[in-house]
């Protein structure tokens, strides 16, 4: 996706949490996994399509969020991302987890607008709260050691990132534990659509818009993943105040103009030439950006 460079967004936690350019289309192992289980894969557009007990959920990937920012051309705002010393303070495993994928988010956030040395205290803080999630082995030093050596390359970070949790994937797969990837993913959603809202000029780009008016289908995916995996109860008060959301965004519309598809023979090349647009009346974007922030306080409580 980057202009100067073949990579894709593609790699991540067995959820989708996509924070590097590594290529993919297949679950992680190649193996074909029964019903009973999380397996991920990526569709054409960027989004990673989760199957968790036959049920089909499909998940927007932090990096791709993070692109469509930069290429509006709004302006980098490193306050916006979650404060570094929340992992510290986090003891619980749902408040852990979600930061987890809070800090995915702002990984990617920060790597796709070169700044380095937040990319790298954004991996430090990731690394400390794999230990307290006892992933310590998919965080380890030789990964923020590799940081250090290569902060001024973007590709290089988001590779490296994606490495870290491709480890992530394996770990949480082999280990049966579902809960934490859904909130880890959760927590990932939350913030990347925080750090979209955060600036009033989303709303001068029709393309964020469209992005903003697309999360709701997510929203319906992410509360449908959660209630599918928190056997303890423990997610309650985030599904909750996630159904508030779904509330607010059923006053965003879109519309769709259809025009016949163009084929091009001799190129072996379609082209789609149907638009859709989304349109959020300020209000509604007021009630979503609310919600949002509700949410983020859950992360941060």
């Amino acid at each position: 996706m980057f202009p100067h460079s073949p990579l894709k967004p593609a790699c991540g936690l067995c959820l989708g949490l996509l924070l590097a350019g590594c290529g993919g289309g297949q679950d992680h192992d190649g193996r074909t996994h029964g019903a009973d289980t999380l397996t991920t894969q990526e569709s054409t557009d960027g989004q990673q399509v989760l199957n968790v007990g036959g049920r089909v959920f499909n998940v927007p990937s932090p990096v791709q969020t993070a692109l469509a920012i930069r290429k509006a051309g709004l302006s980098y705002q490193k306050g916006s991302t979650m404060e570094l010393g929340m992992g510290s303070a986090a003891t619980g495993r749902s408040q852990q987890s979600l930061l987890l994928g809070a800090y995915g988010a702002d990984l990617a956030y920060v790597t796709v607008h070169n700044d380095g040395q937040r990319a790298l205290a954004t991996m430090q803080a990731i690394e400390e709260l794999a230990s307290k999630l006892e992933m310590s082995n998919a965080f380890d030093r030789s990964t923020v050691e590799r940081f250090k050596g290569n902060l001024g390359n973007e590709d290089s970070l988001l590779v490296l990132s994606g490495a870290a949790f491709r480890a992530a994937d394996t770990y949480l797969k082999n280990n049966d534990r579902h809960d934490v990837s859904a909130l880890v993913l959760t927590g990932g959603w939350i913030e990347s659509l925080h750090l979209t809202l955060t600036d009033p000029a989303a709303l001068k780009d029709q393309g964020l818009v469209d992005r903003i008016g697309e999360q709701r289908r997510t929203l319906d995916n992410l509360v449908g993943l959660l209630a599918a995996t928190d056997a303890d109860g423990s997610a309650a008060a985030l599904i909750a105040e996630l159904k508030k959301l779904q509330g607010h965004f059923a006053g965003v519309t879109s519309t769709y103009t259809y025009e016949a598809p163009v084929t091009d023979r001799a190129a072996k090349t379609t082209y789609i030439n149907s638009k859709s647009s989304v349109n959020i009346p300020p209000a509604t974007l007021e009630a979503i950006a609310a919600s949002v922030a509700a949410l983020r306080s859950l992360i941060t409580a």
